[in-house]
């Protein structure tokens, strides 16, 4: 397996594994969002709690010039640690939610 498919394969098994998490609110339900042709890959959660609509983005990831960029994290899991259990290299993941200036300091690539 060449290394965009294999990082394709690693965010689509990290997003899969989060979705099974359960809401509370039985009407809100995650919604996995994969475009491998653009990259960008996403778990959302969608629904109703009462009268309050539920739309927002759990985990959101891009695959820019061979490289996983991490745009959203709204858990307090640090997925950088599990895709680096998979085998992606650190300097091949950007914490693209970092402003630029932050990226040297977070132990993680810098694009």
């Amino acid at each position: 397996m060449d290394k965009l498919e294999h990082y394709r394969s690693c965010i689509q098994t990290l997003l899969e594994r989060h979705s099974q998490y359960k809401s509370r609110d039985e009407d809100v339900e995650s919604a996995l969002l994969f475009d491998p042709v653009r990259d960008r890959y996403q778990l959302m959660r969608i629904g109703w709690k009462g009268l309050k609509r539920i739309y927002y983005i759990i985990l959101h990831f891009d695959i820019k010039d061979s490289r996983i960029w991490l745009q959203q994290n709204t858990t307090d899991i640090d997925v950088g640690e599990e895709l680096l259990s998979m085998g992606v290299p650190k300097e091949d993941i950007i914490l693209g939610l970092h402003p630029p200036y932050k990226r040297p300091y977070t132990n993680y690539g810098v694009a």
